[in-house]
């Protein structure tokens, strides 16, 4: 990834609701690298070294792992301004994977830490980021282990509802596999 262009040279991408600015440090924000992706382009997969966080700058990426036997696990979607591919250890845990156009910023892993540790602001950012992980997978836990599809379904429904702020046009942008794979239901429930 050392041929990514600079954030520097993309000044559309320094004002989104991004990290770049909540971090207030110049030279931080200079680390940054962006990586535009197609609708359908790998940005990584499961089991790569992780010397990089990511920030979805413009578009919509998801995470997901294979099994043995071939099918997915959605673990979940990721819009702009969100944090993604934050693993605890030296590999990546998911595969991410554009699900639409994207521009992704990519930290160096060891700065965006060392920025977190001394940045008030931005630990307050990164907690509430790996927070908001947390209740997402419990929710995700008790949807998957005691919910029928229906009522599956309608807990999507409605976090995507959340997510976009409306009730009346809810915009799908992954595909019904990649609902299904997330929710564990097939693609005909």
């Amino acid at each position: 990834m050392s041929a990514l262009p600079k954030v520097s040279e993309f000044d559309d991408f320094n004002n989104l609701n991004g990290l770049t600015s909540d971090f207030g440090a110049a030279d931080f924000a200079a680390s940054a690298n962006i990586k535009r992706l197609k609708a359908g382009e790998t940005l990584y997969v499961e089991g790569d070294a992780a010397p990089y966080c990511y920030q979805v700058a413009s578009g919509v990426v998801k995470e997901y792992n294979t099994l043995e036997d071939g099918r997915r696990q959605v673990a979940d979607f990721y819009g702009v301004g969100e944090l993604f591919g934050i693993s605890e250890l030296d590999e990546q845990l998911h595969t991410a994977e554009a699900i639409t156009d994207c521009a992704v910023r990519c930290y160096p892993r060891e700065s965006f830490l060392h920025a977190v540790a001394s940045s008030p602001e931005l630990s307050y950012h990164f907690l509430d980021t790996i927070m908001t992980r947390l209740h997402r997978a419990r929710e995700r836990m008790v949807m998957l282990g005691r919910m029928s599809a229906v009522q599956r379904v309608t807990a999507f429904l409605l976090r995507l509802s959340a997510e976009q702020e409306t009730t009346t046009d809810i915009q799908f942008l992954m595909s019904r596999q990649d609902i299904a794979d997330h929710l564990g239901l097939t693609i005909e429930t």
